[in-house]
């Protein structure tokens, strides 16, 4: 189909054009590395790819003390702009979300702007005039870096808007810019990091060591160089250099003595980019290997020298809580298994008592013991033990002496481990090394019981430990893949993790149904990998699994693994807008949206719609719900009628994966013309919106469809192979009126159930909302109310004056007599700056306080929740009124409780409307 004018069309060769002539470098020099696990790629501020203007007017390179090398300092006002395009592959990474760090001075709390292409929201400007000018509109707060005081000397900084370091990458080649918002001579850029840890905090030495990864050489090695706990069943891999030969391309050196791969002792040459290691490796022993490229033409490039480290024979045992039969004050059982009084190496403890060490009471019943709890039964190696070690003990010796010993999987049956054992003596001296090690005999326990038959010197009857450690053989599952706790997992994904050490098959528990995978009772499958899949899972479910490791030639032959759990993606994407562009239709790329949209453009007078701009970009990059794009609808329906339909070539069962419900959001303009809007399935089955002003909303608004309407008129859900979109009447057409509708998100939810009117004086849980956002998150855990609380990740978003969009809304339709409210949450608040929600409830009669700068709106800025990792109740109150808690009054009726997030990382557990005032939140389970 022709669509648009001639001069349209000429434009978009010219753009086209200017962008194959335009050339992308990409950093030359920069370095790679894997600490923590993660992967990072380093380089430095100077080597910069592009900047705008091409000049020292804004972004010059100088010397600076302690750099790295040369640096880029902050001169000019605002206007410039500077690119670094990197490659994360080249670090063995791969798309998803990753984490920005800069070595920095800017000791005057200046700040600029980051963005990166292909982030979601981040829109790359074509060219000057740059956002911050006085011609241009600043980006926005959340994409702000360096808005800290850091240094002089250099830092390794961020900023509080964490959301501005946290961009999602795509594979291989991404471009960051900077743009110039606080220009300062004083500020200085060193060296940059990108990792995809998000717990990973670069330093000085990191980058020192980092890798260099020369043109031709062999990159990205598996295991990562310097990666420790390696399983023995080693795999090892790499990303071969450019130019290497296709057959017997590689030579690898590898053995436990660095001498020999340095010397080139041992080579075998490989075709594939892979080695099998034949043979099971040693525990804890550090092994070398390099990679030697080979070119077709015989020249060998030599490669850098890597190392990893095998897995321990036996590991500490985490997570381990200590009660006892009784304890002096300051001395309770909980300083024999918290590190207190250790040094920094964990083995050296000090010889004073008091909140270091566990004493049992002098008048307490005898004998003495203490109790040792762990998180699952584990598989003991050895027991370490520091005895007691005041300064008086060589003196008055309350060390264990003659102990018991016994262990039991259930709390409840205890069995002897051997006969009595003797513990050694502490030194009393500062400085003590435990020297007592108990063989537990890899026996199975949950509990370890301790009881003293005496201590040294038999003068006070008190016995007390410095500290005690257990260590285990890891014969349960560990390491799931997906990590518990993700979101968004593909609905066919595998089921992965790092097996037991002697198992030889795997009992996979797997259900919905928390409890079932507990209790054993959910449907088991036994696989002899460590992987189950792929999957077939529905839309928007959490599911919970555990692996069982078995091996019937051992004793026990089962070891029970933890309950992980995961939630799938929560929609079938019909179509999100993101994909369209604006290249030439002689371009194979090309895909405009009116080509991907038909509509009445070639046949104005049957139907008015026209879909897409005249000019570039065709997509809407303003108004838009999420991503970077929607689509404008404009109609015209003087001619009756307005329509623009997508056929489907994927996607076209919904049926499957619980598919219920179709969902789009639209947003329209007051000055439109009120028309109805409709959306129709196979050209002919129609559902009309149940609102018929439904084209002047001016705010976006979500349209759930449920899909029993279409297959109610005789549509084949397994077989849709097209949408269409319209205002007007399509059974029926009447001239009407035009405007423009903008329309985003278009996807299949599961079906949702029917809603549960809300009660005053009773507690709901937070999950029960009758509408989530789409950028919310629904965490199962075992703490939370119900086992399962409403949240966002940090790096979601922002604090933000004003209250968010529709997707960051929780709603909560509720029943209410006359009077008096005030609302009462439990809510998970981490830090100090992840405490706080937008709070409303509509068409209240009045309320107490609101946010000044949301005057009319009704929203309360609810923050200052006090900090802590599990739940607490707290009463909505107004941070801008000192705290005071807000009241509602309502008449007798119906009403919607709107909750939206304010910060990031703040969670929501359980709600409670009152109209008891005098409520004490406390009080509340």
């Amino acid at each position: 189909m022709s669509h648009k004018s001639t001069k349209h069309v000429t434009l978009s060769v010219l753009v086209a054009s200017l962008l194959l002539a335009v050339s992308v470098q990409a950093v030359e020099n920069f370095k790679i590395s894997s600490y923590g696990g993660g992967h990072q790629i380093w380089f430095e501020a100077e080597e910069f790819d592009e900047r705008n203007p091409e000049s020292d007017q804004y972004y010059l390179v100088v010397d600076q003390a302690d750099a790295f090398g040369r640096v880029v300092t902050r001169a000019g006002g605002a206007g410039g702009m500077i690119r670094w395009t990197f490659d994360i592959s080249t670090a063995g990474g791969t798309g998803g979300t990753w984490y920005f760090w800069g070595r920095v001075i800017n000791p005057s709390n200046n700040s600029d702007f980051m963005l990166v292409e292909g982030h979601p929201g981040d829109d790359i400007p074509n060219g000057p005039p740059f956002p911050g000018t006085l011609e241009a509109t600043e980006f926005n707060n959340s994409q702000r870096i360096f808005e800290e005081n850091m240094g002089p000397p250099w830092v390794w900084g961020r900023s509080g808007h964490e959301d501005a370091h946290t961009k999602e990458l795509q594979d291989g080649e991404n471009s960051m810019y900077v743009y110039h918002r606080q220009g300062n001579s004083g500020v200085f850029w060193d060296v940059f990091v990108w990792t995809d840890d998000a717990d990973y905090v670069p330093t000085d030495d990191d980058y020192r060591n980092a890798e260099v990864v020369l043109p031709g050489t062999a990159s990205a090695p598996v295991p990562a160089n310097g990666d420790t706990d390696v399983t023995r069943d080693a795999v090892l891999s790499w990303t071969a250099g450019g130019g290497t030969s296709p057959a017997n391309g590689h030579k690898l050196y590898f053995s436990e003595n660095i001498e020999d791969v340095n010397n080139g002792v041992g080579a075998i040459t490989l075709t594939p980019s892979s080695y099998v290691v034949p043979q099971r490796l040693k525990f804890d022993t550090t092994y070398y290997w390099r990679v030697d490229e080979i070119t077709p033409n015989g020249t060998v490039l030599d490669g850098d020298i890597w190392s990893f480290t095998t897995e321990l024979f036996a590991y500490p045992v985490l997570n381990v809580t200590a009660t006892a039969s009784s304890s002096a004050p300051d001395k309770g059982p909980e300083n024999a298994v918290n590190g207190s009084g250790l040094d920094s190496t964990g083995l050296l403890h000090g010889n004073q008592g008091a909140g270091t060490m566990w004493l049992s009471d002098m008048a307490a019943p005898q004998p003495a013991w203490i109790l040792f709890e762990f998180d699952n039964v584990y598989k003991l190696h050895e027991m370490w033990v520091w005895n007691s070690n005041e300064s008086l003990e060589m003196a008055v010796g309350l060390g264990f002496k003659d102990v018991l010993i016994e262990y039991s999987s259930d709390g409840v049956d205890f069995v002897t481990l051997g006969t009595t054992h003797e513990f050694d003596r502490g030194t009393g001296l500062d400085g003590y090394a435990h020297n007592t090690i108990i063989d537990m005999g890899g026996v199975g326990a949950k509990f370890v019981r301790l009881t003293a038959n005496s201590n040294f010197e038999d003068i006070f009857p008190q016995f007390g430990l410095s500290e005690v450690r257990f260590f285990s053989i890891p014969v349960q599952a560990g390491e799931p893949a997906p990590p518990s706790g993700t979101f968004d997992v593909a609905l066919d994904m595998d089921l992965v993790w790092r097996r037991g050490r002697e198992a030889d098959k795997h009992n996979v528990y797997f259900s919905d149904d928390f409890q079932a995978v507990v209790d054993g009772t959910a449907p088991a499958t036994t696989v002899t990998d460590a992987s189950d899949g792929p999957l077939s899972l529905d839309l928007g479910k959490t599911y919970f699994w555990r692996v069982d490791e078995v091996n019937d030639a051992e004793t026990p032959s089962t070891w029970p693994g933890e309950v992980w759990n995961f939630t799938t993606i929560k929609s079938l994407v019909i179509d999100d807008f993101e994909s369209y562009n604006d290249l030439d239709t002689a371009d194979p790329a090309s895909n405009r949206i009116f080509l991907a949209w038909l509509d009445g453009f070639d046949n104005p007078a049957v139907n008015g719609s026209v879909v897409g701009y005249a000019d570039p970009p065709f997509a809407e990059q303003t108004i838009v719900l999420s991503g970077k794009q929607s689509m404008p609808f404009f109609y015209d329906n003087s001619v009756g009628n307005s329509e623009a339909t997508l056929t489907l070539s994927s996607q076209r069962d919904w049926t499957l994966k619980g598919v219920g419900e179709l969902s789009l959001w639209f947003r329209g303009e007051p000055n439109n013309a009120a028309e109805n809007l409709y959306v129709a399935l196979n050209g002919n089955a129609v559902v009309n919106h149940d609102n018929p002003d439904a084209a002047i909303a001016a705010t976006w608004t979500q349209w759930n469809i449920d899909l029993t309407r279409f297959a109610d008129q005789g549509v084949n859900l397994t077989n849709v192979d097209s949408i269409s979109i319209g205002a007007g009447d399509k059974t029926n057409p009447q001239s009407g009126g035009s405007g423009i509708i903008y329309f985003d998100s278009i996807a299949l939810y599961p079906e949702r159930p029917a809603p549960v009117m809300k009660q005053t004086n009773s507690v709901f849980e937070a999950e029960e909302a009758d509408m989530i956002g789409s950028g919310w998150r629904t965490y199962s855990d075992v703490t939370s109310s119900g086992g399962k609380h409403i949240g966002s990740n940090v790096g979601d978003g922002s604090n933000t004056s004003a209250a968010p969009g529709p997707d960051w809304v929780l709603r909560y339709d509720f029943t209410a007599a006359a009077g008096a409210y005030k609302i009462v949450t439990r809510v998970i608040a981490p830090t100090v700056d992840e405490d706080s929600f937008w709070v409303r409830i509509l068409d209240a009669e009045s309320q107490t306080h609101e946010h000044p700068g949301q005057f009319g709106t009704g929203w309360v800025r609810f923050n200052d929740i006090a900090s802590g990792s599990q739940g607490v109740w707290d009463e909505v109150h107004s941070s801008d009124h000192s705290g005071e808690v807000v009241n509602w009054t309502l008449a007798a009726g119906n009403y919607t409780l709107e909750i939206a997030k304010r910060e990031d990382g703040a969670s929501i557990d359980a709600i409670l409307i009152t109209d008891d005032l005098a409520l004490d939140p406390a009080t509340l389970p």
